[in-house]
């Protein structure tokens, strides 16, 4: 309380000090002054020299920042214990956009993000930005993620290449907003709309899949449009569930020359039952015009027609795909 801090910079200042003396600097009354060294006393805080009178002194700053640190770590322990513990209730629907009202909430929204990504990252972000999360990045690099970075230009601010995360598929886009999409399941969006000063003032988390995929197609497509600064060659075997940049890497691969063969988990769209499927990919079709988008395959003889997560027209809607290289005596 307020008592004990004025009793304990008192003594720091003036100490050592006997309770008659403390009484007389602060002018509290007798019974508040041998509270407070009571309780200073019990928190190690304050230390008594026994006599006729006792005589108090303060010990130094570094002792007690060094209590209270230890005290504040053991209650946020105990408190973490006890959260982490809680089982919720059974969500009626976990899907859905939820509004971030701190930025520094939305930063460890987006790292955290990051850092539960699994198989495929889509981010766009300027400078400051992607600096703010180049170790994440580089982390989930380091666990196999495949990482496609838009990063955009803003008055005032130079894009140093040297200074970018290093990974091997990276552009440059003349604006766009700050967007961590992971494993096609959630998406972190804001937008900076006064410059990379500016903090802005919510963001916001996105369940909902419709809404997912339609930030993953407007991404492919700034994608497509962007200044190639990283664009290395796929090293395969390796897995996405965004679909079209899957089928994008295919076809790069497919003209190349190579044969790929892929492993695609999702759902029959006739019957919707829940199915994988794999074979030799024979072609890779992206139709800006018509929209279309899909895998062509020879499944032990069979022809099928792969789409994305939501396919309507082709035969098997793929949510996880794996590409892998056939060896030419595979």
């Amino acid at each position: 309380g307020k008592v004990d801090a004025k009793v304990y910079i008192t003594l720091l200042t003036s100490g050592p000090l006997t309770t008659p003396q403390l009484v007389d600097e602060l002018g509290l009354h007798k019974p508040q002054v041998h509270t407070a060294l009571k309780r200073l006393s019990s928190k190690g805080l304050v230390e008594v020299r026994k006599g006729k009178p006792a005589y108090y002194r303060a010990v130094s700053p570094a002792i007690l920042e060094k209590i209270y640190r230890d005290e504040s770590d053991t209650i946020l322990r105990e408190c973490l214990k006890v959260l982490y513990n809680l089982q919720p209730r059974e969500v009626v629907s976990k899907y859905g956009v939820w509004v971030f009202r701190s930025f520094k909430g939305l930063m460890i929204k987006f790292k955290e993000t990051i850092k539960n990504a699994e198989i495929d990252l889509a981010i766009c972000g300027d400078p400051v930005f992607i600096n703010n999360i180049k170790d994440d990045i580089e982390d989930a690099r380091g666990r196999g993620v495949n990482i496609y970075i838009i990063v955009y230009e803003v008055p005032g601010l130079h894009i140093d290449e040297k200074k970018l995360p290093r990974i091997s598929k990276i552009k440059k886009a003349v604006s766009g907003d700050l967007l961590v999409v992971a494993d096609s399941k959630i998406a972190i969006l804001t937008q900076r709309r006064f410059g990379p000063s500016v903090e802005p003032d919510y963001g916001l988390t996105i369940e909902e899949p419709v809404l997912v995929d339609y930030l993953l197609h407007d991404f492919f497509n700034r994608w497509l449009r962007s200044k190639v600064i990283r664009d290395n060659p796929l090293s395969l075997p390796t897995k996405y569930t965004i679909f079209r940049l899957a089928l994008h890497e295919a076809d790069r691969i497919l003209k190349a020359g190579r044969k790929i063969y892929g492993v695609f988990q999702g759902r029959w769209v006739e019957k919707s039952e829940e199915g994988v499927v794999e074979g030799i990919i024979l072609d890779s079709v992206i139709d800006l015009a018509t929209g279309l988008s899909y895998f062509v395959i020879d499944a032990d003889g069979r022809k099928i027609r792969i789409g994305g997560p939501d396919a309507i027209v082709e035969d098997f809607a793929a949510s996880k795909v794996e590409l892998k290289e056939v060896l030419n005596n595979g």
